[in-house]
């Protein structure tokens, strides 16, 4: 979705089977395109992820994408394989 733009954006505005928040699809392809120049700038995702602590990295991941939660880089992290705390720990940290 990297290379996605105003019009692509547009179409899949008007799609039903997907999200229609122009914002939120807007952020989609901004945060790809960010990720993809973390994964450049440190020689890959992981190198990045791994460079700090699992909360500093939510916290980054915060600062660096946008409209992006806790929760949302909870499950980011956890779909691409990096350790992390059992959901209730998490929730517990959180709070």
């Amino acid at each position: 979705v990297a290379p996605f733009g105003p019009d692509d954006i547009e179409t899949l505005g008007g799609d039903k089977r997907v999200i229609r928040n122009k914002r939120q699809l807007e952020a989609i392809v901004g945060n790809a395109r960010k990720l993809i120049e973390l994964d450049e700038e440190h020689g890959g995702c992981r190198s990045y992820m791994r460079s700090h602590v699992i909360l500093a990295t939510v916290k980054d991941l915060r600062k660096q994408c946008k409209l992006m939660g806790d929760m949302g880089c909870y499950y980011f992290l956890y779909v691409v394989g990096e350790e992390v705390p059992s959901n209730e720990d998490w929730m517990k940290r959180r709070t």
